[in-house]
This record gives C-alpha cells, sequence and structure tokens, in this order.
C-alpha cells in the first residue's frame, strides 16, 4: 500500500473500518428537517446553498445553527397493511427541535448533531412517539504531536428484520424498528521516527446497545436474542517518511468482538506494504500479510491464512484512481477506487470487499461504512455471524445552470462462512433531480429502487418515489411540501412477510434561530 502522509496516519483507523463515526440512516421523511443536507453533495457550508438547505458545522467551518421543525403528516396506511386489508389513515402532527455544532481549538476539537422530533397521531392510530437522532465525535489533544483521545456517539433507529414490512419513516408503527446506540473512545500515540518514518500505536474500545424504547408496538420480540456487543482492539502502523521513489508501510490490527451473550468475533491481520513510483503521477503497490481464516464451523483460524494483493495508483489535478488483484483465504480478491472531478460533474467508482459482521460494520467509518441510499441495506439485527462482504458502488453529480442530476448505484454480496449458509445480495439504484425555479423555490423529484435477495430465498422489491417542494421565504425560514409513495412487493415470502402500498403528504416549516 501506498506510503501514507503524517497527517493521513495522525486521522487514519483502518482496522477494517470499524470505529463509528457516522450513523448509517434510512430516508425518513418523518426525522429530518426538508432538505437538511445539500443535494448533489455541495459542501452545506457553502455561502451559496440551495434554498431550504441548513448549513452544517464542521471542525473547517465551526459554528452553531439550532432551529426547530413544525410539520403536519398524512399517511394512508400507517400500520403498512397489505394489498386487501384493511388499512390505517392518520394525520401526524411534528415538533422537531435540532441543534448542529461544531468546534476547533488547539486542544479539542469535534461535531455535535442532534434531532429530538415529536409525532402527535389523530385519527384511526392515537399515539404519541419520540425519536432521535444523534451523531458527535470529537479529538482531544492530550501532548501536542503525540498523544490524543478520540471519542464518538451515535444514536439513531435501525430496521430489526429486513425480511419483515419496514416503512421509510420513523412513525410508521410497523413494530420492526429498534433503538441502537453506539459508542467509542479511542486513545492513540504518533511518534515521528526520523528517517525509519512515523509510527501510530492505538488502542479502541466500543459497545453497541439495543433497545426499543419510546417506540410503539403491539410486542417486543423481534428483539429478543439480540445482545449487546463490545468491542476491543489494537492498532498500530509505522509508515516510511514521504517523497521517496521506494516507500513502505507495516500494520497490524487485532479486534474482538464479544456479546454479552457469550458469543464473540475476532478481526485480525498483520500487513507489509510497499510502493515505488514510476512516474511524477503514479505508483506502482503491493502487500503482503497473514490474516485470520473463518472457518465453516463458525471457528476462526487466528492469522491462519497468507494473503496478497499489488497494484496501481494514479492521478492528476481530474482523477484518483487505484486498483489491487490479490488472492485472499476465500479466493481470487479485488479492490477499486476512482473519483473525476471536473467543473460540472462529479463521479466516484469504488468496488471493496472484506470479511466482516453487523457489529463491526454498525462500528464503521469511512469508506467500509453502512451507507445511506433510502432503503435498509444491513442484514436483520439477528443476523450476527462472520460474512464476506463485496460492496461495488457508484455516483455521479452533473451541475447544469437550473439544477442538480445526481444519480447512485449500489450492489452488495454477502456469504456467510458457516457451513450451510446461502447468499444475500442487495441491489439499489436511485435518481434525483433537482430544478431551481427562481432564485428561493426548488423542485425535485426523487426515484429509488432495491432488490433484496435473502438467504432463504425471499426477494423483497421496493420501490419509492417523491416529489419535493422547498421555498426559501428568508435566510431564516424555509418552508417544503413532499409527495411520496413507497410499494414492497414480496416473492417466496418468509412468516410474516408481506407487501404493501403507502402514501405520504409531508407539509413542514423550519425556523433557524
Amino acid at each position: 500500500m501506498r506510503a501514507l502522509s503524517a497527517s493521513v496516519v495522525l486521522s487514519s483507523i483502518t482496522l477494517g473500518g470499524w470505529l463509528a463515526g457516522a450513523a448509517a440512516q434510512n430516508v425518513d421523511v418523518g426525522a429530518v428537517p426538508a432538505s437538511s443536507s445539500a443535494p448533489g453533495g455541495l459542501d452545506g457550508n457553502s455561502e451559496n446553498l440551495p434554498p431550504g438547505v441548513i448549513p452544517q458545522p464542521s471542525v473547517d467551518s465551526p459554528g452553531v445553527v439550532t432551529g426547530v421543525t413544525l410539520g403536519e403528516l398524512y399517511t394512508d396506511n400507517l400500520m403498512l397493511a397489505p394489498s386487501g386489508k384493511p388499512k390505517q389513515t392518520s394525520w401526524i402532527t411534528e415538533i422537531q427541535p435540532f441543534i448542529k455544532s461544531a468546534y476547533s481549538g488547539p486542544r479539542l476539537s469535534g461535531v455535535f448533531d442532534y434531532t429530538l422530533t415529536g409525532y402527535l397521531y389523530e385519527g384511526q392510530s392515537r399515539h404519541n412517539q419520540l425519536t432521535q437522532n444523534l451523531d458527535t465525535h470529537g479529538t482531544l489533544t492530550l501532548l501536542s504531536q503525540h498523544f490524543f483521545l478520540d471519542g464518538s456517539a451515535l444514536y439513531g433507529r435501525q430496521v430489526i428484520n429486513s425480511e419483515l414490512p419496514a416503512g421509510s419513516g420513523t412513525f410508521f408503527l410497523d413494530n420492526n424498528s429498534a433503538n441502537v446506540a453506539r459508542a467509542t473512545l479511542s486513545p492513540y500515540w504518533i511518534q515521528d521516527l526520523g528517517k525509519v518514518g512515523t509510527a501510530m500505536l492505538r488502542y479502541s474500545y466500543g459497545r453497541v446497545w439495543y433497545n426499543n424504547k419510546g417506540i410503539p408496538a403491539q410486542s417486543n420480540d423481534l428483539l429478543v436474542g439480540i445482545s449487546d456487543i463490545t468491542s476491543n482492539a489494537l492498532q498500530f502502523n509505522l509508515v516510511s517518511p514521504q517523497y521517496e521513489t521506494w516507500s513502505w508501510n507495516f500494520g497490524y490490527s487485532d479486534q474482538r468482538i464479544e456479546f454479552d451473550s457469550g458469543r464473540k468475533s475476532r478481526f485480525a491481520m498483520v500487513r507489509l506494504g510497499a510502493a515505488v513510483q514510476i512516474r511524477d503521477n503514479a505508483s506502482l503497490l503491493a502487500d503482503v500479510g497473514k490474516e485470520n481464516k473463518f472457518l465453516a464451523d463458525g471457528s476462526v483460524d487466528r492469522l491462519g491464512a497468507s494473503f496478497w494483493d499489488a497494484g496501481v495508483e494514479w492521478s492528476n489535478t481530474r482523477n484518483h484512481f487505484k486498483v489491487l488483484v490479490g488472492h485472499r483465504f476465500y479466493g481470487r480478491s479485488y479492490q477499486l477506487s476512482w473519483t473525476h472531478t471536473a467543473a460540472l460533474l462529479t463521479t466516484a467508482v469504488s468496488y471493496v470487499e472484506r470479511p466482516t459482521d453487523l457489529n463491526q460494520q454498525l462500528l464503521g467509518q469511512g469508506a467500509d461504512a453502512i451507507p445511506s441510499l433510502g432503503f435498509p441495506l444491513i442484514p436483520s439485527l439477528r443476523e450476527q455471524r462472520v460474512y464476506l462482504m463485496k460492496r461495488a458502488s457508484a455516483s455521479a453529480a452533473y451541475e447544469m445552470p437550473k439544477g442538480i442530476l445526481r444519480v447512485t448505484l449500489y450492489d452488495e454480496r454477502r456469504t456467510y462462512f458457516l457451513l450451510g449458509s446461502a447468499q444475500e445480495r442487495v441491489a439499489n439504484a436511485e435518481v434525483a433531480w433537482l430544478f431551481n425555479i427562481g432564485p428561493f423555490t426548488t423542485l425535485t423529484p426523487t426515484y429509488g429502487w432495491q432488490r433484496y435477495r435473502h438467504q432463504d430465498g425471499q426477494t423483497n422489491y421496493n420501490q419509492y418515489a417523491q416529489l419535493a417542494v422547498v421555498h426559501q421565504l428568508n435566510p431564516k425560514n424555509f418552508a417544503s411540501l413532499r409527495l411520496r409513495r413507497d410499494s414492497r412487493n414480496v416473492s417466496i415470502g418468509s412468516a410474516g412477510a408481506r407487501g404493501y402500498r403507502a402514501n405520504v403528504i409531508f407539509l413542514q416549516f423550519t425556523h433557524l434561530f
């Protein structure tokens, strides 16, 4: 692997992408303010934000943004009843205060993002519900240039069982949601060794909790048997100095995921990498090492398998391309990443594969974190075995004189190592086109599609179509109207699985203080 700079080492967490950094949330027409992030990948801190986009403070652009959203929502299928069955309609009032902040100082830096949403139900179903979403992380400098402490905390909802009905909104009373809390604490030491390179030693502690407090439900049985987990991990990296024709790096990582019920998973790897610069903007790469071998009986042979890979990395002012081909204990392996940034078009393509499990993904960060594309992508919370993840994704954003067109594609295959297990596959596509209707109004039609094939053969076909209109009244106030239709068809369904149709009308008003 190509030698990393000291700044990259400071922020790098390479234990297979397991440390918590961002919560994966389903697109939720009832959980976030309208247009809470810039479409098309635009910088949320820009001064030229589209109408209705809330500024997102960051460490590079610190500050505080607070506000409240008031909304009125109507759905014609509150309990996600199947076709031919009685459906419950309801008007739902939403009250949603939020705070987004970031701080950057000589000793402490970090971000804090918290939203509290209350729902008041009318009509045939009278319920009160509170949902919370928290995403906060920061870094404390204990000894300048040497000793640091990272921490993070995340809280939000996940789908318990992806084979059963699950609405894309926390206001749906589908009894298939759980609160998932994640926290990490990670002290690490950086040492400059001169001509030898830069070393980092890091320990990380992580914890995942599951509960369904505050979720109106007829039964809590879906959470029975789902165990909280603790993660302990150790990492060591030694990276050669920069700007040499030849460079190298050495790394060791070991993570133990222990379930409160007594089960455990373990991920370990030792790697030696080298790179040689063949041109000003191109290098040849190679890695060798050993990793855990996951066996069909559920056991793990620690560092029992050798691996290697080789490839090339190339970049210029608009492109960065990297490809690796190698061999691991499960067979031929591949890795690819490509980004292209031009004046009007931004594209990104990636492919990654590695052994992982649900809780390692929930504690994931960076490219290996669980993405959010409008549908559930993770396995059931009840599925906690180790699997081989093969994930491919592509996105493109094209900026036009009066709008932005964004396309996202995603495909993930999961092969469980346990004997007798079948493969899961999830494929998604989403297209969103933002039109500027005058200087203060946008119109955004969106269409999303998913095919989710489970291990037992059940296949879910999910679709949604949404039309959103956002109008900026002034810099502190904006309103939005969204019309959304969700549908799901199920083939070879397991017990309790069913399709449904749901329509939602959602009117919101947001005020920034």
